[in-house]
């Protein structure tokens, strides 16, 4: 099913209460099937709650959130249930299960959706594994033998497992080396380019705004400032967006 004007993502006047804390109060963001979208602000700006409103994690005191075209928020457990299969989640740090093995911490969304085999949940999950550059032995593993890099591959692995049309990603570079962190750019605009996802990107990284993203949506004041491409939120006249792309760390903007 297509959605409405090609938007993957639409929220209409979102707000979000946490207690006594207003999060967001009247946030719309629009994110384009086939674009990746960084999402940017400053600590307490309630990027990774967005995040977690629109997989249906956290639940807003009003707003609509529509995915592929349809109110999320309005749908039975059913319809529910099946619209996660065309969805991916990457949390920060890989959230992995450390009691499982690498391959059946992938296996998860597997058996969570479809009735399979172990013989071919454990081939999914090797294919999964290839697909984001880690050899396949690496499966038998458990996660606190692997490096942060090769956990945040893991996650991503999992987060692909059902083949889904929209990515999101928490934090996906924080705590990588810059070499690490550009790798995973390079592999995640591989992904996005082969496979036609959409992607919503929680990052402050912005190298990785730099490389990966079309458009860059910027959280403050319990809203959405704006959303546009580098050149038109770069040039925003608002003192954090400015002090961020123009300030002693924004080389990567300006090289």
């Amino acid at each position: 099913m297509g959605s409405t004007n090609g938007y993957c993502i639409n929220v209409t006047d979102l707000a979000v209460r946490l207690g006594n804390f207003t999060i967001h109060d009247g946030l719309s963001l629009q994110v384009r099937k086939g674009e990746i979208t960084a999402v940017v602000g400053a600590s307490g700006t309630g990027k990774s709650v967005l995040l977690k409103t629109i997989i249906g994690l956290i639940k807003p005191a009003k707003g609509t959130i529509e995915l592929f075209g349809r109110n999320s928020t309005a749908l039975s457990a059913r319809e529910a249930h099946e619209m996660r299969r065309r969805w991916g989640v990457l949390f920060q740090d890989g959230a992995l299960f450390g009691s499982l093995t690498v391959s059946e911490n992938i296996q998860i969304p597997i058996k969570e959706h479809f009735k399979l085999s172990r013989k071919i949940r454990e081939e999914l999950s090797a294919l999964k594994l290839s697909m984001v550059g880690l050899d396949t032995d690496v499966g038998n593993k458990y996660p606190s033998e692997l490096s942060g890099g090769m956990r945040k591959r893991v996650g991503l692995a999992r987060a692909l497992a059902l083949d889904p049309e929209l990515l999101f990603l928490d934090e996906p570079t924080a705590g990588l080396d810059p070499i690490g962190a550009a790798a995973f750019d390079q592999l995640l605009l591989e992904l996005q380019n082969n496979l036609n996802l959409t992607v919503f990107i929680v990052t402050h990284d912005l190298d990785t705004i730099h490389t990966v993203s079309n458009k860059i949506a910027v959280l403050g004041e319990k809203k959405l400032l704006i959303n546009g491409s580098l050149e038109e939120v770069s040039g925003f006249d608002h003192p954090w967006v400015q002090d961020y792309f123009h300030g002693p760390r924004s080389r990567a903007v300006n090289h």
